[in-house]
């Protein structure tokens, strides 16, 4: 085995994303992260631009369209994705022209959390909400829903300075209750007039907890 195929079964299944591109700009090898990532089945090798749209489609991937080629030989970047993670890449050129990429998810990092008179458009929700399932401190985390016609202004003036408030694509307004056990969080919902409440599992992602409530 050479040291090349070491490092990569090693990396391979880890938290890390990893892909190497071609002087083409197509896929050549990608870990499991990264294909989770993008949506890619294992073996595909799509092109950047192809995957790029078939991500965009599927609604996955980076919020705003990410920039292939640079002229720097490596850099780094962060980015906000679609499901409320953000990554930091480091993005460094081969000798014939490819380029390899590594990234790591930085949603656990501190951030400052929305104050309590501030509604979040879905995007910046969905980051906030990330962040706090990334973090142990916000543990046991649960969230209230609210029906589409709540009064938002109200809301706002009966949730706690922890808390983050967030509006649904589909219109409704969702409170996330960091640190709140299921005793509280239900006397929390009662008093915010909440529809329904939802525990966190830890591990999840923002995608997959918004996908349940």
């Amino acid at each position: 085995m050479t040291e090349d195929e070491l490092w990569w079964q090693t990396l391979t299944e880890g938290p890390l994303l990893l892909a190497l591109f071609d002087e083409h700009d197509r896929l050549l090898r990608a870990n499991a992260a990264y294909r989770q990532a993008w949506h890619l089945a294992e073996g595909a090798t799509p092109a950047w631009e192809q995957m790029v749209d078939a991500a965009r489609q599927a609604g996955v991937g980076p919020v705003e369209s990410p920039e292939r080629r640079s002229r720097q030989a490596q850099r780094g970047y962060e980015q906000a994705w679609r499901d409320g993670r953000r990554f930091w890449w480091v993005a460094q050129r081969t000798p014939d022209g490819g380029l390899a990429l590594t990234g790591v998810d930085i949603s656990a990092l501190a951030r400052p959390r929305a104050s309590a008179g501030q509604l979040l458009p879905t995007q910046a929700g969905s980051e906030l909400l990330q962040a706090l399932l990334s973090d142990p401190g916000a543990w046991p985390l649960s969230v209230a829903t609210l029906a589409v016609g709540a009064d938002p202004a109200e809301l706002l003036a009966r949730i706690r300075g922890e808390d983050g408030c967030m509006r649904l694509a589909d219109g409704r307004l969702l409170v996330m209750l960091p640190a709140t056990g299921p005793a509280q969080a239900r006397a929390l919902g009662v008093r915010l007039g909440a529809q329904a409440l939802t525990e966190a599992t830890w591990g999840e992602s923002a995608a997959a907890l918004l996908a349940r409530v």
